[in-house]
């Protein structure tokens, strides 16, 4: 474990030296994890996605569906889990997954996981119940569940902050730190209290990575706000190599085929897509998709099917009435809930959980006429974006993260390389048209400086220039770009990448 170091500054230049974040060998953790989430992506059988849905067969087809989408060969190697999964505590304290979603228990869905050379990622709370479901929190059982989750093989944790009363982050997130390091398993820690203790402070030396924001949905006033958010960061806390701010899930691509995340449905343009990768990429976030990333169907129900359903066991307060609260769909071979009512029920003489929370109408598989398939399947914009090559390399950096060249000022954004080369972004959060140019000499006068090397840019420096979404290399440039007078015209709410190598 590496404690970070102080800044260095002179009175002639400031410049964020070669440190070094909380680091334990985690797989795949020392760059911004590259991965995917079930937040939005799964649902019972060949059902649409539900909001923080999970089980042992949708978990494995999506593992899956991950290796055959193509995000394995792009770098992708994180599968995580979010509020969906702890079904409660058995005698002695210990967690275990929801028993009728996973019949065969947590270990048997990690170690499939692993077996396609993946990281597998739980999610915990630091409250006494998590933030969906009251399922439980880790409050109080830190020790315990650390052990449970390294004795499963759990590579990545995320400990939420709902129901946390009376607890303080900077205190109690180094109870979970220290527990999941004393069981010998190296573990990923991915803090997620919002930003509101300003972690980039204190994460540093207890996790590989901090939540600096509330949660983000698919739309373009989430998006600006989370990148308003991150340039809000003080320069000297953005970025040590194996820690990162966490500008939360990449939403990229989705629409009505994915679960709404918080009850907002997806609604961003291509462009406004694009622009979200390109940010989160240059400010060295992690780069975890949440979105469905396979189709499922069944054979439909016999001809003059007729469904059947009757409640066993009610787990709501709400009261729940056949027709009025719960019941089923005779072309599906589904049921569904609605007005709160969740329980356990008999629906066409298979034993069915229905146990969902949340408002609005909730669809459940039981019984079918036949085996769900699924197939892996990401759209073309989603292929576009995710498998851009050139801007993952950006964001797999161990060098402090990217900002803007000017602070507050969101227009040029830029990220220097181990390589040497400067990754840079024109990003335009506006509602009309912007012409923006980069002089290199502006560069140079970034405070702090990112790193040492960023003063020999200049207004004599010459680099070659690549163009990151449309994948092109251009001729040479000096002193800035483009050269002369001439400006990029960037159209709103978009992102231009490019990459600057130094020839001199």
């Amino acid at each position: 474990m590496y404690k970070s170091l102080a800044v260095v500054c002179a009175f002639t230049a400031c410049v964020v030296p070669g440190v070094y974040a909380y680091d334990n060998n985690a797989p795949f953790s020392r760059t911004p994890p590259l991965g995917w989430s079930s937040w939005v992506a799964l649902g019972p059988g060949a059902e649409h996605p539900i909001f923080d849905f999970c089980d042992e067969a949708g978990v494995k087809a999506a593992a899956d569906a991950f290796m055959e989408s193509g995000l394995y060969e792009h770098g992708y190697r994180h599968f995580h889990l979010d509020d969906c999964w702890a079904g409660g505590r058995n005698a002695s304290g210990y967690l275990y997954g929801e028993l009728d979603h996973f019949p065969n228990g947590m270990k048997s869905v990690v170690d499939y996981v692993h077996s396609k050379g993946l990281a597998f990622g739980l999610y915990t709370c630091g409250g006494t119940y998590t933030c969906v479901g009251k399922r439980p929190g880790s409050r109080d059982h830190w020790v315990q569940d650390a052990e449970v989750f390294a004795e499963w093989g759990v590579d990545w944790v995320k400990m939420d902050w709902c129901n946390s009363q009376g607890e303080d982050p900077v205190q109690t997130y180094p109870l979970m730190s220290k527990a999941m390091n004393q069981t010998g398993r190296a573990m990923h820690f991915n803090m997620c209290e919002w930003g509101d203790a300003d972690p980039w402070k204190w994460g540093p030396d207890i996790a590989q990575s901090w939540r600096m924001s509330r949660d983000h949905t698919g739309t373009w006033d989430s998006t600006m706000k989370q990148i308003r958010s991150t340039m809000a960061i003080p320069a000297i806390y953005s970025g040590k190599a194996y820690g990162w701010n966490d500008m939360d899930m990449l939403e990229t691509g989705n629409y009505a085929q994915a679960a709404h995340a918080n009850g907002k449905e997806g609604t961003m343009t291509a462009i406004e897509y694009k622009t979200e990768f390109s940010i989160w990429a240059i400010a060295a976030s992690p780069l975890v998709v949440t979105t469905p990333i396979m189709n499922c169907s069944s054979p439909p129900p016999p001809p003059g099917f007729r469904c059947n359903v009757t409640l066993v066991k009610k787990s709501s307060i709400a009261s729940c009435t056949a027709g009025a609260s719960f019941g089923c769909y005779d072309d599906n071979a589904s049921m569904w809930t609605d007005n709160g009512c969740r329980g356990t029920f008999d629906c066409n003489g298979q034993n069915t959980s229905c146990d969902v929370d949340g408002l609005g109408r909730h669809v459940c598989a039981c019984a079918s006429g036949g085996p769900v398939t699924c197939k892996a399947a990401l759209t073309d914009l989603q292929k576009e974006i995710l498998f851009n090559d050139d801007i993952i390399a950006i964001n797999q950096d161990v060098t402090p993260q990217g900002r803007p060249i000017v602070t507050g000022n969101s227009t040029v954004w830029a990220r220097f390389l181990s390589d040497d080369s400067v990754a840079v972004a024109f990003y335009n959060e506006n509602n009309f048209t912007a012409n923006i140019r980069l002089d290199f000499s502006a560069l140079a006068q970034m405070v702090p400086l990112p790193v040492p090397s960023a003063a020999s840019w200049s207004a004599t420096t010459t680099a070659t220039v690549r163009d990151l979404w449309a994948h092109t290399d251009g001729t040479a440039v000096t002193g800035g770009y483009p050269e002369g007078d001439a400006t990029v015209a960037v159209q709103p709410h978009e992102t231009k990448m490019f990459r600057f190598t130094k020839t001199n």
